[in-house]
């Protein structure tokens, strides 16, 4: 299987533009700290296309918890095995246990979890890159999505 890595949706911008949007210790806690976002929001419409980012294995396809609808698939990248995770769908289009190829359509964006009393201005794929099937909470078990791609779309969108 390929190792070459392509963006998950046709467009690809962290929602609002904003680094709370981003991977990591960025969120503001009701007691003034800071807490964990796990991976990356990216502005998308409800039954926006989700692409699989490479060739890879659908781990599962579940819906429960805050992350609604969500999908895995696991594949290689420089020599270890990670797993993207897209959660908040409307659709999945593939089984689990399914081989997958990179830039294959796997699922519609959606409004499922806690993002279903979102507006719709902020209307998003929930993206990781996760380490591990079923990471532990927080940031454990989990790196930002740089590590993948080697950029952030944070401002500028780019291209799946």
């Amino acid at each position: 299987m390929s190792t070459s890595i392509v963006w998950p949706l046709v467009s690809n911008v962290i929602r609002g533009h904003s680094v709370n949007n981003t991977f990591g210790m960025v969120r503001k806690h009701a007691n003034g700290g800071m807490k964990p976002h796990q991976g990356w929001d990216l502005e998308a419409s409800v039954g926006d296309p989700v692409y699989s980012i490479s060739d890879g294995q659908v781990v599962f396809v579940r819906d429960r918890g805050d992350y609604g609808v969500q999908l895995c698939v696991s594949f290689p990248f420089n020599g270890a095995t990670y797993y993207a995770f897209y959660a908040h769908l409307q659709r999945v289009y593939v089984e689990e246990k399914a081989s997958v190829e990179r830039n294959t359509l796997i699922a519609a964006s959606g409004k499922t979890g806690n993002a279903s009393s979102l507006p719709s201005s902020e209307d998003h794929l929930h993206f990781e890159i996760r380490t591990k099937e079923s990471p532990r909470l927080g940031l454990q078990d989990r790196v930002s999505p740089i590590v993948i791609y080697g950029k952030c779309p944070l401002t500028v969108p780019i291209a799946g």
